[in-house]
This record gives C-alpha cells, structure tokens and sequence, in this order.
C-alpha cells in the first residue's frame, strides 16, 4: 500500500509538471491498479495531445501503459484560473496612539491604518485629568477626516464612560453628513485596563464608522 501511495503522489506532481497542465490527480482501486486520472488544465494544449503525453510520461517514467480511455481532461481559461482572489478591503483599524507631554499641556496623535495606507490626526490640551482621552478622540476624528476626505463631514458629539454588562465601556456618539443626509452614528467599545483608556476611546469612535466605510467601498465598488 505504501508503494501505491508513493507511486500516486509522483505521478500527480509529474503529470502535473506537464506543459499546459495546472493540476493533477490519479485514483487507483483497492486492487492497486489505475482507474481514472483526472486532469485539470488551460487551453495550450488539446485534450488529445494532452492525453499523449500522460501516456507517454507514464511510460517513460514508470513504464506503466495507460489506456487513454482512463484520462478524464477539464479545460478552462488560465486568465480565469489565475485571476486573483478578491480581496475584501480591510476596516479602519488602530496603528498607534502617541502621547507627548510638556510643563502646560499634552498632545495626542493618532495613527489609523486601512490596508497599506496610514491616517494621522492630532490634537492637543491642557494637563488635566481628562485631557488625554479628550485629545485622543479628537486626534481620531482628524485623522478620520483625512480618510474620508472633503465629502464626508464628521464630528464628536458626546463621549461616555459607562458599565455595561459588568464591564466598563466607552459609547460615543458622532455626527455624519455625506452631504445628502445627516446622522448620528453610534458606537461602543469596553475598557481592558487603566492603560487601555486611551484605546478604548479610539475603538469606540471606529466601531461608530468601520460600517459606513464598508458602506462607502460597496459604492465605489
């Protein structure tokens, strides 16, 4: 049995191996003997030529004598085969969330990233308690203003640190005008440590948004 296998992985890969072939696979029986060899390849080649050179690479490199009546040939476009997948465009997600401090005041940059393409938005306030939350999410927002660009207007209405479900949360609420219609879009995200405030902020705004960007790639699409 072992020989068998052996035997079916290298004639798949030679067969596969042949001019105009993209995949390959021979079926034996329990009896160890070649019943159907099936063949997927392009337009290069005839089914009759192909089926030659199965026969001939089945000789020459095993010294088997294949009935041509066994070689089962599927054919397709090798522009169709090689197409590439689609790609489903990525969400907005968070790059990094930078902090600066000085003796009056501090500066939030936010970096999102979508695909290879990086948005950066800053914002700046004094030293105070809430500062630095209030400054993230405002250097979010300009950051997702330069994502959306000038079609898009967006802006911060309220900001809330709540328990929900046992678990402290952000939920933001922002205001969205694509120039025909305005609305409130809503959005949430928990608190996973007192480091993660800053975080939470940013994921709770991009929660509000990642479906009108989905939204917006469906249109241009």
């Amino acid at each position: 049995m072992q020989n068998v296998i052996e035997l079916k992985s290298e004639m798949d890969r030679l067969f596969s191996s042949l001019g105009g072939v993209i995949a390959a696979r021979a079926i034996f029986n329990d009896d160890e003997e070649i019943v159907e060899i099936h063949i997927l390849s392009d337009l290069t080649k005839s089914p009759k030529q192909l089926s030659r050179d199965i026969q001939s690479a089945a000789m020459a490199a095993f010294g088997l004598n294949i009935d041509y009546k066994l070689i089962s040939i599927a054919q397709v476009d090798s522009e169709v085969v090689n197409k590439p997948a689609v790609q489903i465009s990525p969400r907005l997600s968070i790059g990094k969330i930078l902090i600066g401090l000085d003796n009056q005041s501090l500066e939030s940059t936010v970096f999102l990233t979508h695909g290879d393409k990086v948005f950066e938005g800053s914002s700046s306030g004094p030293l105070a308690t809430r500062s630095r939350v209030n400054a993230t999410a405002a250097a979010a927002i300009q950051a997702l203003k330069k994502f959306f660009g000038p079609n898009i207007s967006i802006s911060l209405i309220e900001y809330q640190r709540q328990t929900i479900g046992g678990t402290d949360c952000y939920t933001v609420a922002l205001s969205w005008s694509d120039g025909v219609r305005e609305s409130v879009r809503y959005g949430i995200a928990p608190l996973c440590g007192p480091e993660s405030e800053i975080k939470a902020i940013v994921r709770a705004i991009l929660s509000a948004v990642n479906r009108a960007v989905s939204f917006c790639e469906d249109k241009g699409s």
